[in-house]
């Protein structure tokens, strides 16, 4: 920021509007006034004393500029009211947001006369309060997931551009995407109220709602002649991005983040700016633009097993400050966190793919572990600060998207072992590796359950959980079904999590395509795992002492382990989802227990010498167990290794019930083509899992 907080204030005058105000400024970015006043994207600073004439001269320009010197406090007033003071009186105008910009912004602005794309986006937006409504929930909710926009700002450009458009003004087409985006976006996130109000009222359904914004704001970004570059393009571009991930639709994310990336790399925004007049706000909104574009770029390129569209060795950017909200932590932490760990990743590793040895296998997990170790209180691993959650209710959903993440990146290196043929005698470091990534697989399914949870129903397009979920439970199958000798570790948790994640799935079946998708599969995938002989427990359909013969599947009858017989149990939800059951920790007189047994001949030879029936959720009450809806919490695993590195004791896994009849159903055992997998197949790289049992593309 060109020298420290306390040598940039002994050399520059008070901010603009601590002047305009008469008011003493500590002349910090962001100073005491501002933002107590919850106007800091207003806090500027002169670079340079003017000389008496000229700072005459400017005095005089800016009492021009302010002749709405009368204006109250504009923490007093409302952003949502269209009064004609306000925004001109602050000296804040789209054209002047970015002014100082080493490289000119300006908006290209049109009429709808003379622009049939913008005619038609005039039509497609919906009238002034159902915009209000939507803009609302947005600001109030889905923003938070990554906080793209700044909400101040955008609140004022949102009353300007609304008085423009009632007076027939030319518009902005960069600011007219970016608000279709904002309603596309938020129309995915709406509850059910809002649902209901936008349906009866528009006659459509939200889904046909965010689609027509969504193409709308395409369209119209079309219009815009190359080399007309902005920020607001990349805001706007950025938050296609979310809507495609909200449609689990991550191919056409990637491709639009390029394009995102490219806009943000014309303005120079990947480096810091070497000469030019900047505020601190817009150097800050820079930072935060391209701490975003960094961090999707890493996990998006993973996701899609993509090369990384961002040369790194090109960038020199700082991590934004997170001074504008004046409270701890920013809307913005967990992407800040995130940004910083990636640049650390790549000055080391370079590429994702690089980490493979075992050495650097190693020094990737010490420096993910470190990293995490140092969250601060609110997002702690353990023992987190829930003191501000009732306050700002977005640090929850940052808290579980920063767990997961954490563990879902200490994945990434070691899937490749947990997909290869491994006994009790292969190398050490191996099957170090192997113990460390099911450690790591278990936690992530944990707190993939609390994130579910959280999420549920109302954002079900959160897509990165619901496939997170169907991955992480994949690469566990791949364990089991490439562990030649039965030496794999904590092999009864390992089974408890892959029927937990089959049930959370079965949950979210009719929610999306991709949904369903995902449920098939892994349902498929599941019954390829080998499981301890066991016993169907008795059924009663319709009455009671009906009991349900033990089931014969591909002519094979299952039998009790060590001659147990298991009774059945229900749950008071048998869908719910609280967590999953650590199979050597089960009672021996309680349990749900499904048999499905593939035919001998569909079985590769480590499932015939292993395959036995499937013991899935005991419910009944263990000494010291603990009611949860119906179902009753059972002792802690073992002790993992994340205990050893300071992450606290081991998980304990509560009880999953799925509903037996429906999440278990007989299901055929070929071979799963390309066909089968439809969308999936471009977003699960499952070559890397070596199953044997999936077609290759052709």
């Amino acid at each position: 920021m060109g020298g420290s907080p306390e040598d940039n204030a002994h050399s520059r005058s008070a901010c603009t509007e601590c002047q305009r105000r008469k008011q003493k400024c500590n002349r910090v970015w962001p100073c005491n006034h501002c933002q107590k006043r919850k106007v800091a994207d207003k806090c500027r600073f002169t670079n340079n004393q003017p000389t008496p004439d000229k700072g005459a001269g400017q005095d005089t320009g800016r009492k021009r500029q302010l002749s709405h010197d009368d204006l109250t406090d504009s923490s007093d007033t409302n952003p949502w009211d269209d009064g004609e003071s306000g925004f001109e009186a602050l000296g804040y105008t789209p054209a002047h947001l970015f002014s100082g910009l080493a490289t000119e912004q300006r908006q290209f602005e049109m009429d709808s006369d003379s622009c049939p794309q913008l005619h038609r986006t005039l039509q497609v937006l919906p009238p002034r309060p159902y915009t209000d409504s939507l803009v609302q929930n947005f600001l109030d909710n889905v923003n938070y997931h990554y906080y793209i926009i700044y909400p101040t700002s955008f609140l004022e450009d949102y009353r300007n551009w609304w008085a423009a458009r009632s007076a027939n003004k030319p518009l902005g087409l960069q600011w007219t995407c970016l608000l279709l985006m904002v309603c596309a976006c938020s129309a995915q996130y709406t509850d059910v109220e809002l649902q209901r109000k936008l349906e009866h009222d528009m006659g459509e359904t939200t889904q046909t709602l965010t689609e027509k914004y969504h193409n709308a704001a395409r369209e119209l970004h079309s219009v815009i002649p190359v080399g007309n570059n902005h920020i607001l393009n990349v805001q706007s571009l950025l938050h296609s991005c979310y809507w495609y991930k909200s449609e689990a639709r991550f191919v056409e994310c990637w491709h639009v983040l390029s394009t995102a990336i490219r806009e943000a790399q014309e303005l120079g925004i990947h480096q810091e700016p070497v000469s030019g007049p900047m505020s601190e706000f817009e150097r800050e909104m820079r930072r935060r633009i391209w701490c975003i574009l960094d961090t999707w770029d890493w996990q998006i390129s993973a996701l899609l097993s993509r090369p990384m569209i961002i040369d790194r060795s090109d960038c020199q950017v700082g991590l934004p400050s997170l001074k504008l909200e004046g409270y701890s932590p920013s809307p913005l932490m967990h992407m800040k966190l995130q940004s910083e760990l990636i640049t650390q990743l790549s000055r080391r590793f370079g590429l994702p793919k690089h980490v493979a040895s075992p050495s650097d296998v190693r020094d990737y997990q010490a420096i993910i572990e470190t990293w995490m170790s140092s969250f601060p209180p609110s997002y702690a691993l353990n023992n987190p600060d829930h003191s501000a959650d009732l306050q700002r209710p977005w640090i929850v959903l940052h808290r579980h998207y920063l767990h997961t993440m954490s563990f879902s990146m200490l994945l990434d290196p070691i899937r490749a072992y947990l997909a290869k043929p491994m006994t009790a005698s292969s190398p050490p470091d191996e099957l170090r590796i192997r113990s460390d990534g099911i450690n790591y697989c278990l936690r992530l399914m944990s707190a993939l359950y609390g994130f579910f949870d959280h999420v549920y129903p109302r954002d079900a397009k959160f897509h990165f959980v619901l496939f997170c979920i169907f991955d992480t439970a994949a690469v566990l199958c791949s364990a089991l079904m490439h562990d030649e000798d039965g030496s794999t570790p904590r092999r009864d948790d390992i089974l408890g999590a892959i029927d937990g994640a089959v049930a959370m799935l079965k949950r979210l079946n009719n929610a999306t395509k991709t949904a369903k998708t995902s449920y098939d599969i892994l349902l498929r995938v599941s019954q390829r795992v080998t499981r301890p002989a066991a016993t169907a427990p008795p059924h009663f359909p319709s009455g009671k002492g009906r009991q349900r013969k033990t089931p014969r599947v591909g002519g094979l009858a299952t039998t009790p382990p060590c001659g147990r017989q298991v009774e059945l149990a229900v749950a008071s939800d048998a869908g719910s989802v609280e967590s999953y059951v650590s199979y050597n920790s089960m009672p021996s007189q309680s349990g749900i227990l499904v048999s499905h047994t593939p035919s001998p001949h569909s079985m590769s030879p480590v499932d015939r010498k292993y395959y036995g029936g499937a013991v899935v959720c005991p419910t009944a009450s263990p000494p010291g167990g603990m009611s949860v809806d119906g179902s009753v919490a059972l002792s802690t695993s073992p002790v993992d290794h994340m205990s050893a590195h300071g992450y606290g004791h081991s998980t304990p896994y509560l009880n999953m019930t799925p509903p037996m009849e429906d999440v278990y159903q007989p299901v055929e055992f070929g071979n799963i083509t390309q066909q089968e997998l439809g969308d999936l197949a471009s977003l699960w790289n499952y070559e890397s899992l070596n199953l044997y049992f999936i077609a290759p593309q052709p």
